[in-house]
C-alpha cells in the first residue's frame, strides 16, 4: 500500500497570525503589499460562478470584495503571491547526525484578514518527485506540520539551519513572529504546535486502502499503522472513533476531518483544472473558515475573566458576522461545512462558552447590584441619621422645661436612637435581624 503512486495532489499548511486592531491591520496590510502581495478580491468571472454556490455572507467572508465599505474594520481581506520558493527539511537521527532532505517548493502564500478578529495564512506546497508515493508523502507532511522543522540553510552535523516557522515569518509574513519562548505573542497560547495540514490525493487505490490510508495521513501516523503494523498502530475502537469524521458522499473519493488535518483521497479527482479549483479553493475555504471559528472560541475563552461584560459585547458581535449555518445553494459544500463543525464540536464548545459567559456575566451583575443596594443603604442611614436632630432638640426643650437631669435625658436619648437603629435596621436588612433573633432565640432555649 505505500508504494502507490499519487498521480497528482494539493498539499497547503495553515497557520494563525493572530489579532489584528484596525491601526495594526491597516499597517500589516501596506506591509503585504510592499512586499509582492496582492489583494484577492475576485473576478468578474469568478464572482460570477460563485454567486450560483455560495450564500452572499460566506461570498463575501472568503471570495469576494464588499462593493460596500462601510465599517471598513469588520471587512475581510485576503492577500495572495505567487512567489515560488524552494526549500530543504532536514531530518536528523538520535545523534543529531543529518540523514535525509525533504525538497519542496512553496508555490503560494496567502493570508486571510477578518476585522479585528484573529488572521490566518496559508501555504500551498509542491513536492520534487517524480515519483510520489504515500510514504514519501507521509514524510513530508509530517515535516511541514512541525513548527520547529529544520530548514536546510548552512545545516550541516554540527550547525543547525533556522526553524520551519523562523523561515516563514521571514519569508512570508513580513517579520510577524508566530512563536516566542517569553510567551509575549498572544496567538501561541492556543495556536498549538503544529501547523494544520489541507491535503488532497488523486491515486488509484482500493475502498479498503482509502480508508486506511486516510487514517494514517491524517492523524500524522507511521504508514500501515492503521492494518495493525508497528508500535502505533490504532486499538480498533480508537480506530473507528476516529472514521466517524470521514466524508463519504460519492465512490470515488473519502475525505477525514480532523482538528489538525483535512485529508482527502480519490480517483480521478484532480484530473481537470475545474475539480482541483474546487478542493484547491472552494472546499479549502470553507475548511479554513471553520478554523478560524475555532480559533476564535479559544481566544474568548483566554480573555474570558479580562472586562467579562464588555468581551460578552463583543462575542455576540461576532457571532452575529461569523456563525453561518448554511453556506451554499449546493449540498456538498453545505455537507463538507457540517462534517467539519462536527470534527471540530464547535457546536458543543459554542453552547458551553457561551453558557458560561452568561453565567459569569449574570455574576458580576448581581455582584454590582449588591454594591448598588449596599450603598443605597448607606444613603439611607445617613438619611435617618439627619433625623436625629430633631429629637434632640425637642430632649434638649423637655430636659430645660420639666427639669431633667443629665442621666435621664441622656438615657431617653440613647434608648430613642436605638428604638430608630433598630427600626432602620430592619426595614433596609431583615434577612440579618431574621438571623440574629434566630439565633438569640436558640441561646435562650439552651
Amino acid at each position: 500500500m505505500i508504494d502507490t503512486k499519487i498521480n497528482n495532489s494539493i498539499i497547503k499548511i495553515v497557520g494563525l497570525l493572530g489579532e489584528y486592531p484596525t491601526k495594526k491591520r491597516k499597517l500589516f496590510q501596506n506591509q503585504l503589499l510592499k512586499n509582492g502581495y496582492k489583494e484577492d478580491a475576485g473576478s468578474a468571472e469568478s464572482e460570477k460562478i460563485l454567486k450560483d454556490i455560495f450564500y452572499p455572507d460566506f461570498r463575501s467572508l472568503m471570495f469576494i470584495k464588499k462593493a460596500v465599505e462601510k465599517d471598513e474594520e469588520l471587512l475581510s481581506r485576503r492577500f495572495r503571491s505567487e512567489e515560488l520558493k524552494t526549500l530543504d527539511f532536514v531530518k536528523r537521527d538520535r545523534d543529531k547526525k543529518i540523514i535525509e532532505h525533504y525538497n519542496v517548493d512553496v508555490v503560494k502564500s496567502e493570508i486571510f484578514l477578518f476585522g479585528e478578529q484573529i488572521g490566518l495564512f496559508s501555504l500551498t506546497l509542491k513536492i520534487n518527485e517524480n515519483n510520489q508515493n504515500f510514504s514519501f508523502i507521509s514524510n513530508i507532511i509530517n515535516q511541514c506540520r512541525n513548527f520547529d522543522a529544520e530548514i536546510n540553510i548552512n545545516a550541516t552535523n554540527e550547525n543547525f539551519g533556522p526553524k520551519w516557522h523562523e523561515w516563514i515569518s521571514k519569508n512570508y509574513l513580513c517579520g510577524t513572529a508566530l512563536r516566542d519562548e517569553k510567551k509575549m505573542i498572544k496567538a501561541d497560547e492556543f495556536s498549538g504546535s503544529k501547523f494544520k495540514v489541507f491535503s488532497v490525493f488523486d491515486c488509484e487505490i482500493s475502498p479498503l486502502d482509502r480508508r486506511n490510508m486516510l487514517f494514517d495521513l491524517g492523524t500524522s501516523s507511521p504508514i500501515n499503522s492503521s492494518i495493525g503494523e508497528g508500535n502505533y498502530a490504532p486499538h480498533p475502537d480508537y480506530f473507528n472513533e476516529i472514521m466517524k469524521n470521514k466524508i463519504s458522499i460519492f465512490n470515488n473519493w473519502e475525505s477525514l476531518c480532523l482538528f489538525d488535518s483535512f485529508t482527502t483521497i480519490g480517483n480521478g479527482i484532480l484530473s481537470n483544472y475545474g475539480s482541483r479549483i474546487s478542493w484547491e479553493d472552494s472546499y479549502f475555504r470553507v475548511y479554513l473558515f471553520r478554523l478560524f471559528f475555532k480559533y476564535n472560541l479559544y481566544r474568548y475563552n483566554s480573555d474570558l475573566h479580562d472586562n467579562t461584560v464588555q468581551l460578552r459585547n463583543q462575542f455576540e458581535q461576532f457571532l452575529n458576522q461569523y456563525n453561518l449555518s448554511h453556506i451554499s445553494f449546493n449540498f456538498l459544500p453545505n455537507e463538507i461545512f457540517n462534517k467539519i463543525g462536527v470534527a471540530l464540536d464547535l457546536d458543543e464548545e459554542l453552547n458551553t462558552f457561551q453558557t458560561r459567559i452568561n453565567r459569569i456575566s449574570t455574576a458580576i451583575q448581581e455582584e454590582k447590584q449588591s454594591r448598588t443596594n449596599a450603598l443605597l443603604q448607606f444613603v439611607s442611614v445617613l438619611g435617618g441619621l439627619g433625623s436625629v436632630m430633631p429629637v434632640f432638640d425637642g430632649l434638649s426643650l423637655a430636659k430645660k422645661y420639666l427639669g431633667w437631669s443629665n442621666l435621664l435625658f441622656y438615657t431617653l436619648l440613647v434608648l430613642i436612637l436605638l428604638g430608630i437603629g433598630l427600626g432602620l435596621l430592619s426595614f433596609l436588612m431583615p434577612e440579618l435581624v431574621k438571623k440574629i433573633k434566630k439565633k438569640i432565640f436558640i441561646k435562650n432555649q439552651l
